[in-house]
């Protein structure tokens, strides 16, 4: 698609996904309207390190939750890219009544607004691969998802919404697996496991471990998602698709990896899992790959670039200096 004079709204502009997916949609000559309240995030980085990014974007300070927000929306957004909200399931267990409202509430008033607005042509908003946490392998779209946390019920949730408005707005809903990449940094202690693994191993800490590090995951890399949420803009594909590499890789690995890539020997310290801890989770990516135009990044070469790029971040090295 051509994006030149498009006009867009990017809720969470502020966010992991949203930052960089602003960036990538003002490169592309797009009109970037965004909603933000720079909230779970260290917002004092965020505006440092987003500086130019916000100057080019309308900014609107509200909650996405709340009606009186979208007052502000102007009425010929054309696309509507909805990625504001809590986004950890450590953060629904703080404050499950408010991650849980501003979760629901906030898709819900982004697909009011784009009913009562028919310059809206598609809404697209992230659900999440912890969805089957409770199904065995394999996790496809066609299986009925078995969420065990707050979390994932929440997503479970705003993809029965998505789908009650399905008569008046378009939209589709991605099962990120587990995405990570530059821009977490300002997630502090919530951003992805992968994230802080490599934070604590930059610093010398011994990263800590649930069980015995053989729990796996699909990691996917933040350039990778920018470009399949774009596509999903433009494609004809409504409802939900999977996400990810189609790549299970284990907590053990990622620790190997990210020592071999930073040329450590830092050892985890392991401790007992919680009660209805997610084991494994791997994405049949079958039908993203159909529909979208991209070959994920593996964990090897994505964890190689975040490294890169976190190595130049002050913030993240602390005292310790790798070079």
């Amino acid at each position: 698609m051509d994006w030149e004079g498009k006009k867009v709204l990017v809720t969470g502009t502020s966010g992991f996904i949203g930052s960089n997916l602003t960036k990538k949609l003002l490169v592309d000559g797009a009109e970037v309207f965004g909603i933000d309240n720079f909230s779970y995030i260290d917002a004092d980085m965020a505006k440092r390190k987003l500086f130019d990014t916000l100057k080019q974007t309308r900014t609107i300070g509200g909650d996405v939750s709340e009606k009186e927000t979208w007052k502000h929306v102007p009425k010929d957004i054309e696309y509507i890219f909805h990625f504001a909200g809590p986004s950890s399931i450590t953060l629904f267990k703080e404050n499950p009544e408010k991650c849980y409202t501003e979760t629901l509430f906030g898709l819900k008033n982004t697909l009011e607004f784009a009913k009562d607005n028919e310059s809206v042509k598609k809404v697209i908003y992230p659900s999440t691969g912890s969805l089957y946490a409770g199904n065995e392998f394999p996790h496809n779209e066609k299986i009925y998802p078995l969420p065990k946390n707050l979390y994932a019920a929440a997503k479970m949730a705003c993809e029965g919404l998505a789908s009650s408005y399905s008569d008046f707005v378009k939209s589709i809903g991605l099962r990120i697996f587990a995405g990570y990449g530059p821009g977490e940094e300002w997630k502090k202690d919530f951003g992805s496991v992968l994230y802080l693994f490599i934070r604590d191993q930059m610093n010398g800490v011994s990263p800590v471990v649930w069980g015995n590090g053989q729990q796996t995951r699909d990691f996917v890399y933040i350039d990778d998602l920018t470009k399949i949420i774009m596509q999903a803009a433009e494609k004809n594909v409504t409802g939900v698709v999977n996400i990810g590499t189609g790549k299970a890789t284990s907590f053990s690995k990622l620790l190997e990896i990210i020592n071999e890539t930073l040329g450590t020997e830092v050892k985890p310290t392991y401790i007992p899992k919680e009660r209805n801890y997610v084991d494994n989770l791997k994405a049949d990516t079958r039908i993203m790959k159909r529909v979208f135009e991209i070959e994920p990044t593996l964990p090897e070469e994505g964890i190689k670039k975040f490294i890169e790029y976190l190595k130049s971040q002050n913030e993240i090295l602390g005292k310790r200096n790798l070079g």
